[in-house]
């Protein structure tokens, strides 16, 4: 009897366990695996476009003056980023390839942040020929800037990165303005307040703005409304200490999405009318108000993608029940990375459901894409589907143990269109040099 709650618990669970799986069907799934193969990356391409729509009308409608950009490490693959492009998003880069990739797709300097906490030289000097609007992250970087100005002897427009030390109640891997952190500068001894001094004497430099970025994946919006507290106190220094007017404040991104069922989502139009109201509140007796930047990335990918694999097998133990799968963390290294849960669908299969362990194909104990899930039992060769990985799934996939890359399609009303092309074997060798004297 000591077992019967757990029992009745365990028969509650599994008959409320929900199959579904955003607009694609178990059907539609299996299909796309069965035609394009497993690994396989499939995105709802129109889900971006209505999630970068309700972002971008709720902040327009809450602030008037707003600029969006998209946070290109989210996802990064060419169509993805063109189709926010052309719904209206500027970029957010951290890398001069990620610059390089949206100048590839027609943004303009102006239309491209540059956000990275650690710039080389090559990258700091293309990010300025190209016009590009620099985000220093310390008085080092703004030091590298300038060496880079007057070697090129042209003029880079500026913003700094401000550590607000506000805790975004995340996991520590993605919380990125504690005073502790690698970013930003902080207020602490007016080293915020020397560093925009310093640029705006500085004749190769226009300061434009001030940026902050707390965190990822909040749903909590507290820390937001704390952050545009301190970045405005920020905003009113400059003008009366320095009569420095921002063209822009970029209060970042961050902004979570559920990932488990049931998890009730941080709505964007609670945020901006939450946001907007205090930055007005705030600066309406500055004389002027500037821009407002928001620079998401997993809010707009996010739950439009979907990672699907084949089963491989099923590994039954006196301890532990596995459903060996055609990926790994290779592919979706999120939950070993960040403990992060991903749901997970067995396709085309109802009945009665067991507790697995979701394993994948790569030799590392730690290679669990779920754990604990009650789940139907399958057979070799159904599928499974790893929900919401559309953000950070294939941007941080690689080729470890020598697996090929997935393939990705994304799906349009009817249309389904292959946008990255499953990599041949040999592609694993490519650019490694083979030595004469091995051979």
């Amino acid at each position: 009897m000591r077992y019967l709650p757990f029992l009745i618990c365990l028969a509650v669970y599994a008959a409320d366990y929900p199959t579904e799986t955003g607009r694609f069907s178990h059907e539609q799934l299996i299909g796309y695996a069965q035609e394009y193969g497993t690994p396989l990356y499939v995105y709802d391409g129109d889900r971006i476009k209505e999630k970068f729509h309700k972002f971008s009308k709720a902040f327009k409608d809450a602030y008037g003056n707003t600029k969006i950009y998209y946070a290109l490490k989210a996802n990064t693959n060419l169509s993805i980023v063109a189709l926010l492009k052309k719904e209206g998003a500027s970029a957010e880069c951290i890398s001069m390839g990620e610059i390089y990739l949206a100048r590839k797709l027609g943004w303009k300097g102006e239309d491209i942040l540059f956000t990275s906490s650690s710039k080389s030289p090559v990258e700091m000097e293309y990010a300025v020929n190209h016009d590009v609007v620099i985000n220093l992250d310390s008085m080092g970087d703004l030091e590298n800037l300038i060496a880079t100005v007057e070697k090129l002897k042209k003029k880079a427009r500026v913003s700094f990165r401000l550590n607000t030390d506000v805790d975004p109640k995340t996991h520590k891997h993605i919380s990125t303005s504690h005073k502790t952190t690698k970013f930003g500068i902080l207020f602490e001894n007016d080293q915020i307040m020397e560093g925009y001094k310093r640029a705006y004497d500085h004749p190769l430099l226009e300061v434009w703005g001030i940026h902050s970025h707390i965190g990822s994946q909040i749903m909590d919006d507290s820390p937001f409304v704390r952050n545009v507290k301190l970045v405005t106190t920020a905003v009113k220094r400059l003008k009366q200490e320095l009569g420095i007017e921002l063209k822009f404040m970029d209060l970042g991104g961050g902004l979570g999405i559920p990932y488990r069922d049931g998890q009730e989502p941080l709505e964007p139009e609670v945020v901006a009318n939450k946001m907007a109201k205090l930055v007005k509140q705030e600066l309406k007796d500055l004389g002027y108000m500037p821009a407002l930047w928001m620079e998401p990335g997993r809010y707009f990918v996010g739950d439009a993608g979907f990672l699907v694999a084949r089963v491989n097998s099923v590994k039954d133990t006196p301890y532990k029940h596995f459903i060996n799968v055609d990926t790994g963390f290779n592919h979706l290294v999120r939950p070993i990375l960040y403990e992060a849960y991903h749901r997970v669908r067995v396709l085309g299969r109802k009945g009665e459901r067991e507790k697995f362990d979701v394993a994948g194909n790569i030799c590392e104990t730690g290679d669990i894409l779920a754990y604990d899930r009650m789940l139907p039992r399958p057979s070799v060769g159904d599928y499974v589907a790893f929900m919401d990985a559309g953000a950070y799934g294939f941007t941080m996939a690689s080729e470890y143990n020598m697996f090929t890359l997935p393939a990705e399609i994304m799906v349009r009303g009817d249309k389904v269109d292959v946008i990255r092309k499953r990599p041949d074997i040999e592609d694993l060798f490519r650019n490694q040099i083979l030595l004469k004297d091995l051979e």
